[in-house]
């Protein structure tokens, strides 16, 4: 009997170290018989550049054209389809709303404001405020299909000296149909004033010899070919020498 234990003891023994010398060693790799978690995949739209909208003045030739854009729906920034989008209800939207934006530039134009420049002081310095010249004439509209003359009763005209100062406003507000901010007060110290009589003779004393722009304005409606009543604005560059200088202030209508 203890030998028969003693022989069940020895067998087991050796199984046991032929099981050890036959043992393998298992790696275990990070991407087998392992969940990996997906990382979350964000997009990011690509941000639009920055479209600046800029008031084109007086028609410079190096810039363009005055552009008005809309006041309700501003289209600068938007995305243009590019065609291969067959999404016709997009190209439909789109459609909309440009057309009112036609619209609303069509009612609210954008207006053109220009800064005026420094007041020159040593240029105006220079200027003689006492004369003994004479500036004297009429001034009336003529309407270009009648050629009948309509005379500016009773209306105040002005002398004003040709410096850069003026000469800005001829060109931007005049001619360039813009508006100028508010003038310096010592411009005024300039100026010479007058009123027309009943048949719209003018008559300007002790005027300074020099150039000057002569202004006035003169009421117009049906006869001037309005369909109402409009005030139209008379300038002319005169220049004024020794004795009377003679100078009729009109303009064509309508």
């Amino acid at each position: 009997m203890f030998n028969q234990t003693i022989k069940y003891t020895l067998l087991s023994l050796g199984i046991l170290a032929l099981s050890g010398c036959n043992q393998r060693t298992i790696t275990i790799h990070p991407n087998e018989n392992r969940q990996v978690q997906t990382p979350r995949v964000v997009y990011t739209q690509p941000s639009r550049p920055v479209i600046q909208e800029e008031i084109l003045i007086n028609r410079n030739p190096n810039l363009g054209s005055r552009v008005s854009s809309s006041v309700k729906n501003p289209s600068l920034g938007r995305t243009i389809n590019s065609g291969n989008d067959n999404n016709s209800s997009h190209d439909d939207h789109y459609r909309n709303v440009d057309s009112e934006m036609e619209q609303d530039r069509e009612v609210a134009p954008i207006p053109a404001l220009i800064q005026r420049i420094a007041f020159p002081v040593e240029e105006y310095a220079r200027l003689q405020k006492r004369g003994r010249s004479t500036v004297s004439g009429k001034i009336y509209l003529e309407n270009s299909n009648s050629s009948e003359k309509i005379f500016g009763k009773k209306v105040k005209l002005y002398l004003n000296p040709v410096t850069s100062y003026s000469e800005q406003w001829y060109q931007e507000s005049y001619l360039g149909g813009n508006k100028l901010t508010k003038a310096d007060k010592r411009l005024y110290n300039y100026l010479k004033f007058t009123m027309s009589n009943e048949s719209g003779s003018y008559n300007f004393f002790g005027v300074p010899r020099g150039e000057y722009y002569l202004v006035g304005t003169v009421k117009c409606a049906k006869e001037c070919g309005f369909s109402e009543m409009k005030t139209v604005r008379l300038v002319q560059r005169i220049s004024v020498g020794s004795g009377v200088t003679k100078v009729e202030l009109m303009k064509n209508v309508p």
